[in-house]
């Protein structure tokens, strides 16, 4: 399991880096670090052809259309970009953790409830089957001390 834990951290996508790419929006690279290639192809396109208007018709404002369209797009990305970064890491702890060869250690048997059996104290020379939570410790430890 922690070699799986380890690859996950390396897979696993970080909100800083994402909001901090977001400022290259006219390229689209918070898109390609959100493994969403076709929209961010979508940026560098409108980018594209805001320079090529710009360029083509000097002093026509035809250039602020897409220039706006990618503004408008890039704010409505700043609320995408958390959506998608949770999605996307559920997405890659699932593939991570379900990968075959990634299994529970031999024994495990999960998280399981107290029983009426665990939850009554054991008897004299029976193992305990669960750990003492902190109050039963210490309800424990002054018995100890008030029978000496």
């Amino acid at each position: 399991m922690q070699s799986a834990n380890l690859r996950l951290v390396q897979h696993l996508k970080q909100r800083k880096i994402a909001y901090f790419l977001w400022l290259l929006f006219p390229v689209g690279a918070h898109r390609i670090y959100l493994d969403d290639l076709p929209l961010a192809l979508g940026y560098t396109g409108l980018t594209a052809l805001a320079i090529i208007l710009r360029l083509s018709l000097p002093g026509a404002a035809w250039a602020l259309i897409p220039a706006a369209a990618a503004v408008l797009w890039a704010v409505y990305d700043l609320v995408w970009i958390e959506r998608r970064v949770t999605r996307l890491n559920k997405r890659i702890r699932l593939a991570e953790y379900l990968r075959p060869g990634n299994q529970a250690p031999a024994g495990f048997r999960g998280h399981f409830t107290d029983t009426e059996e665990t939850a009554a104290a054991p008897a004299a020379g029976a193992e305990s089957r669960r750990v003492l939570s902190f109050a039963e410790q210490e309800r424990l430890l002054r018995e100890l001390t008030q029978k000496k």
